[in-house]
């Protein structure tokens, strides 16, 4: 059963993300307004709190938020491929959001 609440579009791009002990650099697979999937062989628990900074087409600056691991493939049952984790964003502006869904909705026109 979905339990998205958000349209999420695949897209492949870089983001950095960082924990207070380290910085990290992956790629993402998808984004919705809600969050994003992280390509990483080794995610992070879940429940970690991490910032996230990525941009995006038709953007002229990055997007950076507070976002908090909620799931990833090393869970037993999950599809482990690709590897990695899903991140959802915590306190996204309405700024931020909109700019997400204006990707959103030009990506999916492409």
């Amino acid at each position: 059963m979905e339990k998205r609440k958000c349209e999420r579009i695949r897209h492949v791009f870089r983001v950095d993300y960082s924990t207070p002990e380290a910085l990290f650099n992956e790629f993402a697979e998808n984004i919705s307004e809600g969050g994003l999937f992280i390509q990483t062989n080794n995610p992070l628990e879940i429940g970690t709190e991490i910032v996230i900074e990525f941009m995006l087409p038709f953007m002229d600056e990055p997007i950076k938020v507070k976002g908090r691991v909620e799931w990833h493939t090393n869970l037993p049952g999950v599809n482990k491929n690709p590897p990695g984790m899903g991140v959802s964003f915590q306190k996204l502006s309405t700024e931020d959001k909109e700019k997400i869904n204006e990707v959103v909705r030009k990506l999916k026109a492409l």
